[in-house]
């Protein structure tokens, strides 16, 4: 979201919250409450977004449009990038993506353009920890399967594991972009693997 596109969600997201006559701990405790196995939200972070002075996820969007009772479109000038729903997972038991697919644990907020079956996954461990943080989510287009030079794919191998890595094609191999120096890149053709699709978007939640 450009930084304009920020400026006008907070600015709009301040201007619903006192016509609603509602205080930033109140609004805080509103999407706190609509959580509640999440870390409760502090009213600071309200007046972060609501000042431009934090980037605010799609997530976000959502979240507080909820929270002030409103649709998502109340929260965006005409200029933001229309948004939908897409399927959270967490970790794929044996690789089984689809049905984790059909059984979310929450829907989460992407760009309407992205791939018609997109959906996000929450990454387990730290193989690729500088690019999906802790708390990040990706979202990943099963409609990409073709293997791209550079480019993030997720994968399941041959136990049935499900990760993410960087393929790089001189020499063919899967390469994790990590801070922990005991994960090595996979050389392609060691053990079998299946492509379920590339990663085209990585979420950081506030």
């Amino acid at each position: 979201m450009a930084q304009k596109d920020i400026m006008a969600v907070g600015h709009r997201i301040r201007e619903l919250r006192i016509g609603a006559k509602l205080t930033l701990e109140q609004l805080a405790e509103r999407v706190s409450a609509a959580e509640p196995d999440a870390p409760p939200v502090h009213f600071t972070t309200i007046a972060k977004i609501e000042k431009s002075q934090r980037t605010i996820s799609l997530d976000w969007i959502v979240k507080l449009a909820r929270a002030l009772g409103v649709n998502t479109g109340a929260l965006v000038s005409n200029d933001v990038q229309a948004i939908r729903m897409i399927p959270l997972i967490g970790s794929i038991a044996a690789g089984r993506y689809q049905e984790a697919v059909q059984d979310p644990e929450e829907m989460i907020a992407v760009p309407a353009d992205t791939g018609i079956n997109a959906f996000a996954l929450r990454p387990n461990g730290d193989s690729m920890n500088m690019v999906a943080d802790d708390g990040s989510i990706v979202v990943i287009d099963p409609d990409q399967p073709d293997l791209l030079d550079g480019k993030l794919y997720a994968i399941i191998n041959g136990q049935g594991e499900t990760t993410f890595k960087r393929f790089r094609a001189d020499p063919p191999r899967l390469e994790p972009m990590s801070t922990n120096p005991d994960h090595k890149p996979i050389p392609l053709g060691r053990e079998p693997f299946t492509v379920i699709g590339r990663v085209v978007m990585n979420i950081v939640r506030l």
